[in-house]
């Protein structure tokens, strides 16, 4: 991946990221790994940081920590030769609450309650993303379906969008889908995906066609062909289907929409957007926030525009 500045907000240097550790099980990043800038006096330290602790500064083309330089030099350093020790979940929990994180996994032995307002979700085993990429991609019957070309990654809200899979082949066939589709192997050398799964068969395709005899390389991107929601609407259970309907309904709070008239449902990963506003502009609004907190083949967005109906 390209490595990224990363800065305090005094401007200081503390590294660059070289890397990201993530669980694909759940569809997360878990840590970002900033290898330590030399004005530190650290060496070659790798420390992991976790993702909501960092910002995006796009007009500097930084990532910015709200620590100091001695904090940071404290954290605990990643021994990569040593990786599966690392992906340990008291180690990554450590480094969560060290950066003044609360950890979104349970830790080992741990079990929730409702009370606890806590997230039921096992931390997966954790891989670097760069040893992801190029990784082959079997179904359930073993048969190769190709190797995984891309990441599409939201490193400040800690997600993996979705899994870019290249099939074999001279005109090859890209496959978008969501991580939480893929599971590794016992080796942790392959990946594994149930391509019967609704994730998956109604995902667009993109088919590339290569450069060659003075054309150059050109895509085409396949229509959308997944079910729309009609019937009443749902919302699943799992930590991802809750987190994205929360998620939703947040920023749609912090945008100042009117949201009154708006039910969101999110199940298996698919948003649906119902209800009445007053406006276009509301609707459109309300669409790119559910956008931006899946992707835009996910989205469902039935949302009419009229004067909604007094409450009263």
């Amino acid at each position: 991946m390209e490595e990224i500045q990363v800065s305090n907000f005094d401007d200081e240097s503390l590294g660059r990221i070289i890397d990201l550790g993530v669980d694909m099980v759940n569809g997360r990043i878990v840590e970002v790994l900033v290898q330590a800038d030399s004005s530190l006096g650290v060496g070659d330290k790798i420390v992991a940081v976790p993702p909501l602790a960092l910002y995006s500064d796009l007009v500097n083309d930084v990532y910015r920590l709200n620590v100091s330089t001695e904090v940071f030099k404290t954290a605990p350093g990643i021994d990569l030769a040593q990786w599966v020790d690392s992906g340990r979940t008291d180690r990554v929990a450590a480094a969560y609450r060290h950066f003044g994180q609360v950890p979104y996994f349970l830790n080992e032995g741990d079990t929730t309650k409702a009370a606890h307002g806590r997230p039921a979700v096992v931390l997966g085993y954790v891989e670097r993303s760069s040893k992801v990429l190029d990784m082959p991609v079997l179904n359930l019957q073993n048969q190769i379906l190709g190797k995984v070309w891309s990441l599409s990654l939201d490193i400040t809200h800690g997600k993996i969008r979705s899994v870019v899979i290249i099939a074999p082949g001279n005109l090859k066939t890209k496959s978008v889908v969501p991580a939480v589709a893929l599971s590794f192997n016992a080796s942790h050398d392959e990946l594994r995906l149930d391509d019967s799964k609704v994730e998956f068969r109604d995902e667009p395709r993109y088919v590339i066609t290569e450069a060659g005899f003075g054309q150059e390389a050109s895509y085409k991107e396949e229509s959308y062909k997944g079910p729309r929601t009609l019937d009443e609407l749902e919302q699943g259970g799992s930590y991802l289907d809750v987190d994205t309907t929360v998620r939703i309904n947040r920023e749609m709070r912090a945008a100042k929409v009117d949201r009154k008239h708006v039910e969101v449902g999110t199940i298996n990963g698919r948003v649906t957007l119902r209800g009445q506003v007053a406006t276009a502009e509301d609707k459109k609004r309300i669409g790119d926030i559910a956008i931006g907190a899946t992707r835009l083949e996910l989205v469902d967005n039935q949302i009419t525009v009229a004067n909604p109906v007094s409450a009263d």
